[in-house]
């Protein structure tokens, strides 16, 4: 891994719009948890961040400012803070974005040793209707790289161009302004999985033997007891 030390960032912040559409809504508890997996399950020199605008205070977390310049409400656009081409002082070199809705069950040494500027995941589902090329709930990168989804992002002129073939806003937005060639997380070689919904492609029931982390999108999280009912292995990770 380049320099032998990694931030691993996530993002908190408060959006009245965003909550409107969802039956959750993450608060630091979230994110020390999130904190305490990759602590569990990262054996790299790390330091962990979160990005936030509400800020608090928690041993072995160190809190940034989130920049709002790219915010769109009831999006996830902030999130491209992380792509603005001076980010290494803020965040330092190289950077593993996890988004909070994750359940780290394995080690994370892989994954977060990969030495590619920047490593996405492609997205399983793609090909459904709206689903993305990208999904970014795991990004690893270096600082710096693809600043162009920072630069090029205008909060009044983007967004329609993000969505008009992909849904997720934030990750329609990479599928649109990269290539679709980029490195990539896989599941038969990373361990990087999502949780399956409907008829999609993903882990239920059973967690495959290879898994090092889940990612859940859409309109639910780890921590509901309803996703815990579902997916009966959550409990013992999420923690």
């Amino acid at each position: 891994m380049k320099d032998n030390f990694l931030t691993v960032v996530t993002f908190l912040w408060d959006d009245p719009e965003r909550d409107k559409t969802h039956s959750y809504k993450f608060g630091p508890e979230h994110v020390v948890i999130l904190r305490n997996m990759v602590k569990r399950n990262l054996t790299i020199p790390h330091e962990f961040v979160c990005v936030t605008d509400t800020p608090f205070e928690v041993h072995g977390i160190r809190i940034v400012d989130l920049d709002k310049t790219k915010h769109v409400s009831g999006t996830v656009f902030a999130r491209l803070m992380m792509r603005k081409p001076d980010i290494a002082a803020t965040l330092g070199r190289r950077i593993l974005s996890l988004d909070l809705d994750c359940v780290v069950v394995g080690s994370l040494d892989d994954i977060a040793g990969r030495t590619e500027d920047a490593v996405f995941w492609h997205n399983p589902n793609f090909g459904l209707p709206r689903r993305a090329f990208y999904q970014t709930s795991i990004q690893l990168f270096d600082a710096g790289a693809r600043s162009q989804l920072w630069t090029h992002f205008d909060p009044e002129t983007s967004v329609p161009l993000a969505n008009r073939r992909f849904g997720g806003a934030e990750q329609a937005w990479v599928s649109e302004m990269l290539d679709w060639d980029e490195a990539n997380f896989d599941a038969e070689f990373d361990g990087v999985y999502g949780a399956a919904r409907g008829t999609g492609i993903g882990v239920r029931e059973a967690l495959p033997d290879n898994a090092k982390i889940v990612f859940f999108p859409g309109n639910r999280i780890p921590s509901q007891p309803e996703t815990q009912a579902e997916y009966p292995w959550v409990g013992e990770f999420y923690k």
